[in-house]
């Protein structure tokens, strides 16, 4: 264990002996005090069960680590001995400090990006890729045997949207110098606006007096979005326009692509729609590979459906007892009663699901019986435990993911599938949507972020050979410092601040804290160091070096990487404030100078793997 582990447990078993408590039950109520006046554990003790608390002792002694334990109104504060947390701290300080690996490792699958290949990625893409890529280097940093995959919807209507445009543009080749994913986002965007446009003309025929408005109204937006997409390219804009314009049922030649690629016999379909795809995905991997995300491998839809897996699956639900007609479709009601089962799914109790349509009239299949074919095959590779990065406007159908894989019987992998949800995330000033051709890609908000940490690098005289990893580092910090439930609203200026809470912020840490033990030309011993000059801040930073074990087990383990971040910047602003008011290599006194060194290497260490960990770049010159 390490030196914080050591003290905690120490407090527990005074705490525990006190009170007459099971020290199992004391160690799950410890806290970090958060006031350097009542110490540095605390402990509710009410939250024990203690009722006379008055009859308890005002103060206890403590043993090694603990130097004392005092009594504040109800709860139990210990005061940790520095001098010991010290020498234990830095005889024992090793590279992977703070990266403790679990008894039991778990083999993973995290799925996360998933993005449609239809357009760029965008912003919302970006939150998902980095939240996904962070969970998944915590859950290895624990010794997880992590996958990372990326689900490829290139089944269903939106492909075939996309495939249909670019056969009416008979085939082209993407332009010189511009990138894949944004072309076909261009031919996409064109080929749905024209159609939805070619709709609603349709329906304002019969439409009453109120439906009429409302479809004016939405024309009218089809029509601003459409002369902002004929602004991009205004020639093969209108050779598409023309093109769909020509076809007398647009909507059966969409739907005879996605019924012959569904089935794999139209060899030429197959060919046409897969190569769209792989140039989407190629888009993807580069952009992602700006920000350091990388797979472990691409699962096609398709292949489930060519391979049976989606036949399978719809054949279990055609033969389950939960089948029903709703709607006029076939589908499986999901709507699980028994709240022993809701829990365990982690279905809110009071939620009603919908029932899950099977598939549609014209015998295809929906996402969501594919995705539970695809659950199942994750699973299959050997998966202890799934992990799905999405949206949260994608709760209710992973809800009824759960309860249907339940349902037919597979309870294992309904009990080990989890939803990693996240919010929304928006750029000041934008609104997007993908259909409309309105979206922030992935890398227009890169260059926007490398732009601002390049005049800054400028500006500062810094090392420009470093602006790719201080620009990711930024996105990277930006993501992870915000609680995937809360909604993020990315701002350019605040996260290339160089001087507080950012990724180039921590970054420019690190560098300080390596370049003083680089420049010192002796390495500190602990026999030789001066623990009594441990005060103040210098204390305070020592016990937050401390805690990081405990810090980096909890976040890891509860997939909270803002947690990790906030803890980093408590680090980073502490140690910055010692920097800027004392000397360390200047320091005289070879006792309190190695005092100091230890304790910078102790915050090399912590921030070079808490970074690690997040997928930012310890940087050692800025």
């Amino acid at each position: 264990m390490s030196a914080i582990e050591d003290a905690i447990q120490e407090f527990v078993e005074i705490v525990a002996r006190v009170t007459g408590t099971d020290a199992s039950k004391v160690a799950q109520e410890v806290t970090f005090s958060n006031r350097e006046e009542f110490g540095d554990l605390s402990v509710a003790l009410p939250s024990l069960g203690v009722k006379n608390v008055q009859a308890l002792p005002e103060s206890l002694q403590g043993k090694k680590f603990v130097r004392l334990v005092k009594k504040e109104k109800v709860y139990y504060n210990a005061y940790l001995d520095e001098k010991e947390i010290f020498k234990s701290l830095f005889q024992n300080l090793s590279e992977s400090y703070g990266i403790t690996k679990v008894d039991n490792p778990k083999y993973i699958i995290v799925e996360h990006t998933s993005a449609n290949p239809i357009h760029p990625l965008h912003i919302g893409h970006m939150r998902n890729a980095i939240l996904g890529d962070i969970i998944s280097r915590m859950l290895s940093c624990r010794g997880h045997k992590v996958e990372r995959r990326f689900y490829v919807n290139d089944a269903g209507r939106q492909v075939a949207i996309l495939t249909y445009g670019y056969i009416k543009l008979n085939k082209p080749d993407p332009p010189v110098g511009v990138k894949a994913d944004s072309w076909l986002g261009f031919i996409y965007s064109v080929t749905n606006v024209v159609l939805e446009i070619r709709k609603i003309k349709g329906e304002l025929n019969s439409a009453d007096e109120s439906r009429r408005a409302e479809l004016i109204k939405r024309l009218d937006e089809l029509v601003a979005a459409a002369a902002k997409l004929e602004s991009r390219d205004r020639e093969t804009f209108y050779r598409l326009v023309d093109a769909i314009n020509s076809d007398p049922d647009p909507e059966k030649s969409i739907a005879d692509i996605v019924r012959k690629y569904e089935s794999g016999t139209d060899k030429e379909i197959v060919s046409t729609v897969r190569k769209l795809v792989d140039m989407a995905l190629k888009g993807f991997q580069e952009s992602l590979d700006k920000l350091g995300v990388k797979f472990d491998g691409f699962d096609y839809e398709s292949d489930l459906l060519w391979r049976g897996e989606v036949k399978k699956v719809i054949e279990e639900m055609m033969s389950s007892p939960y089948r029903i007609t709703y709607k006029d479709t076939l589908a499986l009601d999901v709507n699980v009663q028994d709240e022993r089962i809701k829990d365990a799914l982690k279905i809110p109790r009071e939620l009603e699901l919908p029932p899950l349509v099977i598939m549609r009239s014209d015998g295809t299949s929906l996402y969501t019986t594919r995705d539970v074919a695809y659950t199942l095959y994750k699973f299959s590779r050997g998966a202890e435990v799934v992990i799905n990065v999405i949206a949260e406007q994608q709760s209710v159908p992973q809800m009824q993911l759960r309860a249907a894989l339940y349902l037919l019987g597979h309870k294992r992998e309904a009990e080990n599938l989890f939803h990693y949800s996240y919010a929304m995330v928006s750029l000041q000033g934008s609104k997007m949507s993908g259909r409309l051709g309105k979206y922030v890609s992935l890398d227009e908000v890169y260059e926007l972020v490398k732009a601002s940490v390049e005049q800054k690098i400028n500006e500062k005289g810094g090392n420009r050979e470093a602006i790719p990893e201080i620009t990711s580092g930024a996105i990277r910090y930006a993501i992870a410092s915000v609680s995937a439930n809360k909604q993020l609203n990315f701002n350019v200026k605040t996260v290339t601040d160089f001087e507080q809470n950012s990724g180039p912020y921590l970054q420019y840490t690190y560098a300080r804290a390596y370049n003083i033990l680089d420049k010192a030309n002796e390495e500190p011993s602990v026999s030789e160091a001066d623990p009594n000059y441990i005060k103040g801040d210098w204390r305070k930073l020592l016990i937050l070096i401390a805690k990081f074990p405990v810090v980096m087990k909890k976040a890891c383990d509860e997939l909270r990487p803002e947690d990790l971040v906030a803890y980093l910047r408590e680090v980073a602003d502490v140690f910055n404030k010692v920097y800027n008011y004392e000397r360390v290599l200047q320091e005289p006194d070879r006792g309190k100078r190695f005092t100091k060194l230890l304790i910078v290497k102790g915050v090399e260490r912590v921030l070079h793997n808490g970074l690690s960990v997040l997928g930012i770049t310890p940087l050692k010159r800025m």
